[in-house]
């Protein structure tokens, strides 16, 4: 089982484009046994708008230095924000408290933004 998150990125295609790009590099580099994303792979959800690109994985364990897949995405980020390369990252765990968001670059560029949400179901017994 384990804790879960949602995860969801965006940034301008271009963006997207050099995130494949690092990925299949890192993918290929022998030690990522399920790899969250490349040319090849598609994330868990994708949408396209203007040229921008939301994408993410919903139920996810999101253990960065532990899972060699969710370390690579970061590193990759890493590289956005050397890169000046416009992104709004946003992490919902499972715990009300546990929200993580942080944007690098001009994010005006981007026509799709990511925000956290809450929703309240209200289950009857």
């Amino acid at each position: 089982m384990g804790y879960r998150s949602e995860v969801k990125i965006a940034t301008i295609r271009e963006g997207y484009d050099a995130l494949l790009e690092i990925m299949d590099l890192k993918n290929k580099s022998g030690n990522v046994e399920y790899p969250l994303i490349g040319s090849d792979i598609d994330p868990g959800y994708f949408e396209e708008e203007g040229g921008s690109v939301v994408f993410g994985w919903d139920d996810i364990k999101w253990y960065v230095g532990l899972l060699c897949d969710v370390t690579n995405v970061e590193e990759a980020l890493g590289e956005f924000d050397e890169q000046e390369i416009p992104y709004e990252f946003c992490r919902i765990g499972e715990s009300w408290d546990d929200i993580e968001f942080r944007t690098s670059g001009d994010n005006e560029n981007l026509a799709i933004h990511v925000e956290p949400s809450v929703a309240i179901e209200v289950v009857s017994s």
